[in-house]
């Protein structure tokens, strides 16, 4: 299964984009607007997470541009009659603590003004999630912007290469971002994680 993309965007619609990967074009299906939110590298590559769906007659990717949007995509999808499509509709239409909000205060307006999701979808949605977004921290899973949302990127990048595992990362993230732009460089940021880790 392909999890992760690195390399240069050909063409974009709305809510999809063409990555070109060492010369291969993968089609990548995303929630509208992210790919404006894409850090490019200094090489004009960019990094996407991909979710892959695997179907009788298809193979489809889907991208996101943070590990934890694409979390939440796969805990929406996991909903009894939630596809992929109707997966990227809300999170293109909710940003990621829009829709806990939502969860969190049986808002089915707010879910029902998501094209192709009815009345009986939201009840489902909220009575199903309510469980599966246990765990997540809400200031963790915020849209990165800015250079505090990349250092927070890069911190979980360097958790996870020293071992730490999942839930740690969402942890120590969701307490930082709050606060991510008080810090410099990584190696800061790393030195205030190391402190909560103790």
């Amino acid at each position: 299964m392909i999890a992760y993309l690195t390399g240069k965007i050909l063409d974009h619609t709305i809510d999809r984009i063409i990555i070109d990967v060492q010369g291969v074009g993968y089609e990548v299906y995303v929630p509208v607007g992210t790919q404006g939110r894409l850090e490019e590298k200094e090489d004009g590559t960019v990094s996407v997470h991909i979710f892959t769906s695997v179907r009788e007659d298809a193979i489809q990717l889907y991208g996101f541009g943070t590990r934890d949007e694409k979390k939440i995509f796969e805990r929406v999808t996991s909903v009894s009659g939630v596809g992929p499509k109707l997966g990227l509709a809300i999170l293109s239409s909710l940003e990621p603590k829009e829709l806990f909000v939502a969860v969190e205060t049986n808002d089915i307006a707010s879910l029902t003004k998501v094209s192709g999701i009815g009345k009986k979808t939201a009840q489902r949605l909220i009575l199903e999630l309510k469980s599966k977004f246990d765990g997540f921290a809400l200031d963790a899973i915020s849209p990165s912007d800015g250079a505090g949302g990349a250092l927070i990127e890069d911190l979980r990048s360097a958790l996870a290469n020293l071992g730490y595992g999942n839930n740690t990362i969402d942890e120590v993230a969701g307490q930082l971002a709050g606060r991510a732009d008080d810090f410099d460089t990584i190696d800061d940021m790393l030195r205030e994680a190391f402190k909560l880790l103790r």
